[in-house]
């Protein structure tokens, strides 16, 4: 009978784990992974990343000696059982629950760390064994979970984990087992206070005056690929021409280019090593077919008669990428290419995160020839198709939780930058993944954290964000570009989970951009759109799209008002109304970036419900009872006004206000029509169309200069 048939069918008669046993069973691990690679039960410490298939999965590890001792082997028996044996179907058949048949070692850290702080709580108390446990312990360990200073997730978490301990405790010995938690009678919120937020995704989105710069900087580093990738062949040339033998016939040459630098008085090639200057060693012995010792060695004589060095070891190779006009660099270094393959592959994860909308844990396992070719959907527009694997909620063909993945069916569509960073993707990395941890220019450190996979996770792409930032501002500092810097934001770090949740920011402004991103986020369903993006199972994606979207009314009325203090007029149905709104909502929000609570202040504000739509020319001030977009406008609701269908204008209706902008806008769409009218190659009852679409907006144009009326300070309007 095997060690765990054991365990399950007669945990009375003694443990049958024994401490030189693997902590894991076979048949928990991952193709390709033996017992033999992994920590015995008891070690003081379990390395159970091995437990994942994700490729991208960070070290996770339990160190037993954190526990009280007169608990810990307890606990430790606990910990097999969750490693081992399924969630209990008492748990999983909750409703409301989050569990899984087989938790990820992410969910395994959570536990690990509820037991602890468990059994600290315990050991406080003067428990010696877990049978000493009873109900009465429980409900005041409840009430000790609840005086917390922790989110009501992390408390719920921490009595989650004991339900855990009692779900396991028919598998464990009599001494390890404890009662049933009285919250799993009566349900956890008679135990912790209600959570209003709960479920809510708290990921602070990236400031816009952040977002576009870095946005920028990225799209000009994807421009500057052939430069830098040009550099890097260079570099890896001069590098597989040093010999580890000093070349003679290298000598006379070498001789006679330091004496040309000793004679010209320039300073020989050099760089920073070990944080002080000296001699470009490897890229001397490159360039002339030796040794870097042989370099040194020679380099040493002149370094005597203090021959200066620089910090410059320019590669030759061509620089073409522009800013403002001017090349980005006078040449690159051959240190520099190195690090400037590592900014490159940074913009492009940049790219691909922001301007997909991918998950950062899926886009980081994507693969080579994951973007093929556009689709020419036959209208004359190409799109490009983004094929991987999807993790959240992925099950195999059996129903089963999937750890390594799912093929995605509907694969991401998204805009040529995408394609473009992930072609400079695949030339540059050796391999089938295209955020791999050990790309071919990064140099190996010993020490790193381990990982069970070959993909970047997301720690690391974090760290390299933070360092291209700070190349970024370094390199706009040194050359006098102080409005290209990227500022700090006000939320922290930025981070891969943020730029999915700045996306929204980027989409949702324009007219049809909910439904946009809710298709690109993979949320639209037959009834509803939204319900449950990043763990919203309470508003979803609407509520996002509802941030971003009084954020944009916001912004637009803040502009409005400084037009209208500069000369603008309006005209329209609603004007004044539009004209009021501009000036309070400066008076009010003064033009700053709105929190998620102010947002949806501003929304439940009528006056404030003011959506430009460039397309259409006009802006909406929207009235629900006004609306033509809507023919069920009259219906009444309860919940927060209703937004306006502006694919459905109306000119008649009576929300619509123009400004001078609008109009100037419209003479040149004007103009447009009056040259295909006049082109000889345009049919004929095209151009009739185009006719009456003419004389239909000079209509708009003679009535907005007839009715214009514009603010006089802080004066009623006046008419024109």
């Amino acid at each position: 009978m095997t060690t765990l048939q054991n365990a399950l069918d007669r945990p009375d008669e003694g443990w049958q784990v024994r401490d030189d046993d693997p902590f894991a069973t076979q048949d928990r691990l991952p193709d390709g992974v033996s017992t033999h690679e992994l920590s015995r039960f008891g070690d003081q410490r379990w390395y159970y990343t091995v437990l994942s298939r994700r490729k991208t999965e960070v070290s996770r590890t339990v160190n037993w000696a954190d526990f009280p001792e007169t608990l810990r082997e307890s606990f430790r028996r606990a910990g097999w059982a969750l490693v081992n044996l399924p969630t209990p179907d008492a748990l999983l058949e909750r409703a409301a629950t989050c569990r899984v048949e087989w938790p990820r070692p992410g969910t395994m850290e959570q536990v690990f760390a509820g037991w602890r702080r468990f059994a600290g709580w315990l050991a406080d108390r003067g428990t010696t064994g877990l049978h000493e446990v009873s109900e009465d312990v429980l409900v005041d360990y409840a009430a000790h979970v609840r005086t917390l200073s922790r989110s009501t997730a992390i408390r719920q978490d921490a009595l989650n984990a004991v339900s855990l301990l009692w779900g396991f405790a028919p598998h464990l010995p009599i001494g390890d087992r404890i009662p049933m938690p009285a919250w799993e009678t009566h349900g956890v919120k008679h135990y912790l206070p209600v959570d209003t937020d709960r479920n809510e995704n708290a990921t602070p989105a990236i400031h816009p005056a952040v977002m576009s710069p870095l946005l920028i900087w990225a799209l000009r580093f994807v421009d500057f690929a052939d430069d830098i990738i040009i550099a890097w062949q260079e570099h890896q040339r001069l590098l597989d021409r040093v010999r580890e033998h000093p070349n003679p016939e290298a000598t006379i040459p070498l001789r006679t280019f330091l004496d040309r630098c000793a004679a010209e008085n320039n300073a020989l090639p050099g760089g920073i090593a070990r944080g002080r200057p000296g001699v470009a060693a490897l890229y001397l012995a490159g360039l002339f077919d030796t040794s870097d010792h042989h370099v040194k060695y020679e380099a040493a004589k002149y370094r005597k008669r203090n021959i200066p060095v620089s910090l410059e070891a320019p590669l030759g190779t061509p620089v073409r990428g522009l800013v403002h006009g001017r090349p980005w660099k006078r040449h690159i270094n051959f240190h520099e290419a190195p690090i400037l393959m590592t900014r490159l592959a940074t913009a492009c994860t940049i790219v691909v995160l922001y301007l997909s909308g991918v998950r950062p844990g899926e886009a980081l396992e994507l693969e080579v020839g994951c973007c093929p070719g556009p689709v020419d959907d036959g209208d004359g527009s190409l799109r490009y198709e983004l094929h991987g694997l999807f993790f959240k909620g992925a099950r195999d063909p059996d129903g089963k939780p999937a750890p390594g993945g799912a093929r995605r069916d509907m694969p991401w569509t998204v805009v040529p930058p995408v394609a473009d960073a992930i072609r400079v993707l695949e030339r540059i990395v050796k391999g089938p993944l295209l955020f791999p941890t050990k790309p071919p220019w990064t140099i190996d450190t010993r020490g790193r954290r381990r990982r069970t996979g070959e993909a970047l996770t997301c720690m690391g792409a974090n760290a390299r964000i933070a360092s291209f930032i700070a190349w970024v501002n370094d390199y706009t500092a040194e050359n006098d570009l102080p409005a290209e810097h990227i500022p700090d934001d006000p939320d922290g770090e930025i981070v891969v989970s943020r730029f999915r949740r700045t996306v929204a920011w980027h989409i949702g402004r324009l007219p049809g951009g909910r439904i946009a991103l809710a298709l690109q986020y993979g949320h639209l369903r037959a009834s509803v759109v939204g319900e449950g993006y990043s763990g919203r199972a309470r508003q979803g994606l609407r509520r996002v799209l509802d941030v971003e979207t009084a954020r944009a009314m916001a912004d637009y009325l803040d502009t409005l008002a400084e037009d209208l203090q500069n000369g603008q007029a309006v005209s329209g149905p609603a004007a004044e109304r539009m004209i009021q709104a501009a000036r309070n909502a400066r008076a009010r929000f003064q033009g700053k970036f709105l929190t998620p609570k102010q947002s949806e202040a501003l929304l439940d504000e009528p006056e404030f419900n003011v959506y430009d739509n460039p397309e259409a020319f006009l802006t909406c001030n929207n009235d629900p009872a006004k609306a033509l977009c809507h023919p069920e406008r009259t219906r009444r609701s309860t919940t927060r006004i209703r937004p306006p269908a502006t694919d459905r204008c109306d000119p008649a209706c009576a929300n619509i206000a123009r400004t001078d902008t609008h109009i100037r806008h419209l003479k040149t769409e004007i103009t447009h029509l009056a040259e295909e009218i006049a082109n000889p190659l345009t049919p004929i009852p095209l151009r009739e169309r185009l006719k009456q679409r003419s004389t239909a907006l000079q209509r708009i144009v003679d009535r907005h200069e007839q009715t214009k009326i514009a603010p006089t300070g802080g004066a009623e309007p006046r008419h024109r």
